[in-house]
């Protein structure tokens, strides 16, 4: 129903805007607007201007110099006789010569010299504009003259000269410019409008000067001159184009219909009902879109069509001389976008309206307007009672939607295929934003077990842990879930360490005391100084392996999960700093611990606790590993956009075993009093550096010892960016 009653309001708009721009583009209906298009754009078909043409204007100097006018026919005459010795090729009398006087037939003698000379006839009109008859000078005049022509000009309905005249006017006289042309391109009958040429475009020099033989002959020999006024008040001053003028004279105008004549540039426009014809096209292809559009592109098409409509007339206009009006193709298209727009909101509104009062009886569905709501008009109050029912319906989908969405474990449902069928958030982070289509199996290739372990966790690249469940229901449908219980995992595992560290690590030592105090409360007052003195020894030493060993484990602990505070660091003072704490222990081995760190501050951004306390840990092993009256060197450099720091010095290669991952916790190893190490110092360097992003690398030089390097990024400091 909705279809059908869209059809039948598109065939009415395509109609009643179809004959609009039909009758607007065959009866001119528009010519207002279309004229004022063509007089902008007449610039852009301006054609050059022939050089052998040249306007002798009777002007102000000259009414100065040879008085009054009208002026005798004996000036006219000795401007005639003067010009002929210059031998131009032709000459047109732009002047009226109508009533006859005694100074006729000196003036007949000259015309009959300089020839071929043109004159002027007049033609008078009707009241309706209609062409009468043709006033000739007189008889002797008429014989004497080359020819004559008329200067009957057509204005448009705004008054503007644009059109070329008639061919011949009442008597079968032919436009005075035509007899200048007719050598050159012949008939004028196939333009219709004028290609005026720029103001002051044309040569032109004052009659009084070339009647005074002032004008070099070579400026108008074998040219064709036009004689006419252009004096203010003197001269008739017509309507053209803005961009030629706004207002000429009779003569300028007349150098315009030369020029168009002789460049073969004049304007060709077409047949009434054939640009009607031309202007229903756009409007097809408008109409067409509508039908396959959506609003915003049938706007777009819109647009494209009225601005494709006047490049086209443009481009005709510039390319082919051919005018060809826009104004009545653009009207249609507006005219039909309004329509059509209006009656298919009209159309769609109703649609709407019934549609609504169909939900809102829909059983089961507590959905209600308000209709109290007030709108600027019905239309607004339609789509606000649209909203509401959209809105309520939108949150009752949302108890599922919106709970399966923000659930923070990844959930999937597939189908009895195996291929995924909606899924969460969590789940495209896990897994891809793609998912959804895809097999399941394909999907988490990248989740794996975790091995050595009954709870069947799944494991990612980033080292992650998951918790799969699954669950059926009605549709053949699964919904698999994978509960991110990375942090728990980490828990366990911290809590295995410490359990380890408090069952095995801080036991040893501790039962190596008890035993001690044992055999010491054996031997009673038998034992002698030096004994006691030996078991005190053992003692304090396994008691200080105690406390280190928990001062380490507490450190890394905290290492792990104390919140950082970012702040700029200079790494060369840190190591230096190191270097001091370390001191007096290096001393006790006569080690000398060597700075060579880079002259200036190397910055980077970290919490300069932690990395102080790593540094120490690096030096403290390079001393206690190093041979007694040895050195240990450590440097800062800036590499790329790394601050570098070396830590080296003599010392004994780690166990084939705890080389192959030396920062690892509870690795196999010996501290340097040959007691059991279990790697804390060398954890806590990596966890600082990893949580810095940066890296520790370890590497043993044959014959040399141990070098440890870490890496951490460069600050971009503030003064930096503002170079930058």
């Amino acid at each position: 129903m909705l279809h059908r009653r869209l059809y039948g309001e598109w065939f009415v708009v395509a109609l009643v805007t179809g004959a609009l721009a039909w009758l607007a583009t065959a009866n001119q209906r528009l010519s207002m607007v279309d004229n004022r298009i063509y007089d902008q754009a007449l610039r852009l078909a301006a054609p050059p201007v022939d050089d052998r043409i040249l306007i002798v204007e009777i002007d102000e100097p000259s009414l100065q110099t040879l008085g009054r006018w009208p002026w005798p026919r004996s000036e006219h005459a000795k401007l005639l006789d003067t010009v002929a010795s210059y031998r131009p090729k032709a000459i047109a009398y732009n002047v009226l010569f109508l009533d006859e006087t005694l100074q006729d037939s000196e003036l007949a003698g000259a015309l009959t010299r300089a020839a071929p000379v043109y004159i002027s006839a007049l033609v008078e009109h009707d009241s309706t504009g209609q062409a009468l008859a043709a006033q000739l000078p007189p008889a002797a005049l008429k014989s004497a003259a080359a020819g004559l022509g008329t200067v009957d000009l057509l204005p448009d309905e705004d008054g503007v000269i644009r059109a070329m005249p008639k061919p011949a006017a009442p008597g079968g006289i032919p436009p005075l410019f035509s007899h200048l042309a007719a050598p050159e391109r012949g008939d004028a009958s196939e333009a219709d409008l004028i290609a005026y040429a720029p103001r002051e475009s044309f040569r032109r020099i004052s009659f009084a000067s070339l009647a005074a033989g002032e004008v070099p002959s070579a400026l108008v020999r074998d040219k064709l001159l036009l004689i006419g006024a252009t004096a203010p008040g003197l001269a008739n001053q017509q309507p053209v184009p803005r961009f030629a003028g706004g207002l000429l004279a009779g003569v300028e105008i007349e150098a315009n219909l030369l020029n168009t004549q002789l460049q073969n540039a004049g304007i060709r426009t077409i047949a009434p009902k054939k640009r009607a014809g031309l202007a229903l096209i756009p409007l097809i292809l408008l109409m067409i879109g509508f039908l396959r559009l959506s609003p915003s592109g049938s706007f777009w098409l819109a647009i494209g069509l009225a601005s494709g409509t006047l490049i086209i007339s443009l481009g005709l206009l510039v390319m082919a001389h051919i005018w060809l009006p826009p104004a009545g193709a653009i009207a249609g298209l507006v005219a039909a976008h309004i329509l059509w727009g209006w009656r298919r909101l009209n159309v769609i509104g109703r649609f709407v309206i019934s549609r609504i009062a169909t939900l809102e009886k829909e059983p089961g569905l507590a959905l209600a307007t308000r209709s109290n709501r007030r709108g600027a008009d019905i239309v607004s109050r339609d789509a606000n009672r649209l909203s509401d029912l959209i809105e309520q319906l939108r949150q009752l989908r949302s108890f599922v939607s919106e709970a399966v969405e923000w659930l923070p474990a990844a959930i999937c449902v597939v189908d009895q295929d195996g291929q995924i069928v909606l899924s969460n958030r969590a789940a495209k982070a896990l897994l891809g934003e793609d998912i959804v289509g895809r097999p399941i199996a394909a999907v988490t290739a990248g989740l794996s077990l975790v091995p050595d372990k009954d709870h069947g966790l799944l494991r990612d690249r980033q080292g992650r842990f998951f918790l799969p469940e699954t669950a059926d229901f009605s549709g053949d449908y699964r919904i698999l879930s994978y509960a991110d219980v990375t942090d728990l995992q980490r828990i366990a595992e911290e809590r295995d360490d410490i359990l380890q560290f408090l069952s095995h690590d801080i036991r040893s030592p501790n039962a190596a005391i008890v035993t001690l105090l044992e055999t010491e409360k054996l031997g009673g007052k038998s034992g002698s100084p030096k004994a006691a003195a030996e078991t005190l020894g053992a003692i304090r030493l396994h008691a200080r392996h105690a406390l280190k060993l928990a001062d380490d484990f507490v450190q890394l602990a905290r290492a792990r999960r104390r919140p950082m505070e970012p702040e700029p660091v200079d790494l060369c003072d840190v190591a230096r700093e190191a270097a001091d704490l370390v001191w007096p222990r290096a001393r006790q081995k006569q080690v000398v611990v060597q700075d060579e760190c880079v002259d200036g501050e190397i910055w980077i951004l970290g919490d300069r606790s932690l990395i102080l306390r790593a540094v120490v840990n690096l030096l403290e092993n390079a001393v206690k590993f190093a041979p007694d009256a040895t050195t240990v060197r450590f440097g800062v450099e800036a590499v790329d956009a790394c601050a570098v720091l070396n830590v080296t010095g003599p010392g004994p290669e780690m166990p084939q075993g705890r080389a192959a991952n030396p920062f690892a916790l509870y690795a196999e190893g010996r501290a340097a009093d040959d007691t059991g190490s279990l790697g804390l110092g060398l954890a806590f360097v990596q966890t600082i550096t990893q949580r810095h992003d940066g890296k520790v690398t370890y590497r043993h030089h044959a014959g040399y010892g141990a070098q440890f390097t870490v890496e951490l990024p460069l600050a971009q400091l503030e003064d930096e960016l503002d170079e930058g």
